[in-house]
């Protein structure tokens, strides 16, 4: 029940922003998914990030124009060649230049890296006309925490991308913003991929994605991810007392030695 109303408060939210976009209406289709939601998780949070998704080429190069011809101006950014960026009343908006072609809003939403970024609408012909929160968005935020995707643990394993210690920058910064929980487990399980199943060269490679990004971006680091990521840590066994009646294993950190 809470779910359903809280659909119907995505739905309303998604309305009124494509009515400041683009007030005239828009003939194609777009996907609005992620951070601009934001104020529905905590109130006093401003629209900052708008992000699109197109089906096509033809629906990106028109919602451009539409865009540019409400006021927009194109924001340079060579270090993100994969959006085109604009920037209208204090809004960035940026359009991803992957296109949809056949896949569902679902499919949209499952792309996010942090679960509580898995929810949208999709827009077509002048009117949403799907809402979609996604199961792992909801227990989010629910349990007002921040986690992964588990399709994006799946590409961490298969595909070794080196984005992870931008991912693990972010669930701190997300937190922080939200008020929410970073999942500890998740936290941990992302460690011990870096560590455990990338290699010298794959942790190199996300390191220097994090500081070219992420660092020369914002012009700032998180002293807690860098020097985890540089100096790291490894499970011990620890053994703790189980009151009276024996004892249990747990796990317990210690830095690793560089």
């Amino acid at each position: 029940m809470f779910c359903l109303l809280f659909k119907r408060r995505v739905k309303a939210h998604a309305e009124r922003l494509f009515h400041f976009l683009l007030p005239h209406g828009f003939p194609g289709e777009i996907f609005l998914c992620g951070s601009a939601f934001k104020p529905l998780l905590k109130k006093s949070l401003p629209v900052h990030d708008v992000d699109l998704w197109v089906r096509t080429a033809e629906d990106r190069m028109k919602l451009c124009q539409a865009l540019i011809q409400r006021g927009a101006s194109v924001v340079p950014d060579a270090q993100h060649p994969h959006a085109l960026k604009f920037r209208l009343e204090g809004h960035l908006i940026e359009i991803t230049c992957n296109a949809v072609h056949d896949g569902t809003l679902s499919d949209v939403v499952h792309t996010y890296e942090l679960a509580v970024h898995g929810l949208g609408v999709h827009y077509r012909k002048g009117e949403v006309i799907d809402t979609c929160v996604s199961p792992e968005c909801w227990d989010a935020i629910s349990h007002r925490q921040v986690k992964v995707m588990p399709a994006y643990v799946c590409l961490l394993m298969m595909m070794k991308p080196a984005c992870l210690i931008r991912t693990l920058h972010r669930m701190g910064q997300e937190a922080a913003e939200l008020g929410f929980d970073v999942h500890v487990d998740e936290e941990h399980r992302l460690w011990e991929i870096y560590w455990h199943d990338y290699s010298e060269e794959e942790r190199k490679a996300a390191m220097d994605l994090y500081f070219e990004t992420t660092v020369c971006h914002k012009s700032q680091h998180h002293y807690h991810v860098v020097r985890r990521a540089t100096i790291g840590l490894v499970m011990t066994p620890a053994t703790a007392q189980a009151g009276a009646g024996g004892k249990v294993q747990t796990r317990q950190l210690r830095p690793k030695v560089a």
